[in-house]
């Protein structure tokens, strides 16, 4: 059921033809009760919107809000469990295996994430190897977390597969994305989110629609063979950053996310987009570190900021392209969206605004 403060369902400005502006706070709300409105609870259903939120502000929308729409869908086909007992081991002071019930991604990320900052309050250090997970949106808002807290934070989780192992001629794994964050005294946090494809599957997808041929570099076909075509991209598979090493980073990530809390590993995970009650077994990993018990924080804090400055005085190629430091990007979206509002596409927020109110998906967004 939509919340106490659902005035805000009208609060739309600065609509153009396809594009509209809406306030930052008032989409929080909504995908909030989206949530809430599938069963989620209360303070989990606050946790979900909360990470796609955070990635729509950073301007990451192709793992922002959209999600909702695909995970609220999958609630109603019994694939996601909107409350889930998640679970954790307490052996060791500094790791832990988390069950996630296949609950939400963002809810298991977000437990996640609060249980590795909590170990490193502790001791230092905090490991955290999740199974039983779905999607889990963007890692920059959970690497956030971690560094807004004075934390150093290195997270990732798998994902369906999209990815041939090199040299490989099958799909078998997913591109696999990975965040390292840290904080700074002078500036914005440093977050570098990536993944280990070139580029997201759905950019193949928008190229095919758009009559349009991608870059060489972006996809093999069905056969493995690099092509230009974007239908014969999307009968293939997304190719690996940097050749080998984008496939190896990915299986590193299997281990740390997967092999480490027994989940599902390489094309034992599922695809989101279906229409069934098969659970996806999607697995993160989290880990935080206290610079304060090495160096201190102020020396640590002084490390990062010669760091940032030596980098940012490099000449630039091109004077109105400056070298910038990862997180810089992302600061600035918010800032605008926060002082502007959120753009979105008109369609999407009606049908973000009807699930808030209580009816199902009208369609299921791309990958």
């Amino acid at each position: 059921m939509p919340s106490a403060t659902a005035w805000w369902y009208n609060s739309v400005s600065g609509a153009g033809d396809d594009i509209i502006r809406v306030d930052a706070e008032d989409l929080r709300v909504i995908v909030r009760d989206a949530f809430a409105a599938v069963g989620v609870p209360g303070d989990e259903a606050t946790m979900a919107a909360d990470v796609l939120w955070t990635g729509e502000m950073m301007g990451i929308s192709t793992h922002g809000v959209r999600r909702v729409i695909t995970y609220v869908q999958r609630i109603h086909d019994g694939a996601i469990n909107p409350k889930p007992n998640v679970t954790t081991d307490t052996s060791s002071p500094s790791l832990s295996v988390l069950d996630g019930d296949n609950g939400l991604g963002p809810v298991v990320g977000s437990y996640g994430a609060k249980e590795a900052i909590r170990r490193a309050s502790e001791t230092g250090i905090g490991f955290v190897s999740c199974r039983n997970s779905h999607h889990f949106g963007p890692v920059a808002p959970y690497a956030l977390r971690a560094v807004e807290a004075g934390y150093v934070a290195f997270m990732g989780t798998n994902a369906q597969p999209v990815m041939a192992p090199w040299h490989g001629a099958k799909i078998l794994h997913g591109n696999n994305p990975i965040a390292i964050a840290a904080p700074r005294r002078n500036g914005p946090p440093f977050i570098l989110d990536i993944a280990q494809s070139v580029v997201a599957y759905s950019k193949l997808r928008h190229a095919h629609e758009a009559g349009e041929d991608i870059p060489l570099g972006w996809a093999a076909d069905s056969t493995g063979q690099p092509t230009t075509d974007a239908a014969a991209g999307l009968s293939g598979w997304v190719l690996p950053i940097g050749e080998h090493k984008g496939y190896g980073l990915a299986l590193g990530v299997e281990i740390l996310a997967a092999a480490l809390s027994g989940g599902a590993v390489v094309n034992e995970v599922n695809a989101l987009y279906r229409r069934d009650q098969q659970a996806q077994g999607v697995c993160h990993f989290f880990m935080v570190i206290d610079p304060d018990r090495l160096i201190g924080r102020e020396a640590f804090l002084d490390r990062i900021d010669t760091m940032c400055a030596l980098t940012t005085a490099t000449p630039a190629v091109q004077a109105e392209q400056p070298v910038i430091i990862p997180g810089e990007p992302e600061a600035q979206t918010m800032a605008d969206y926060a002082a502007n509002g959120v753009p979105i596409p008109a369609e999407r927020f009606e049908e973000l605004r009807d699930m808030a109110r209580g009816k199902p998906p009208r369609s299921m967004p791309d990958q």
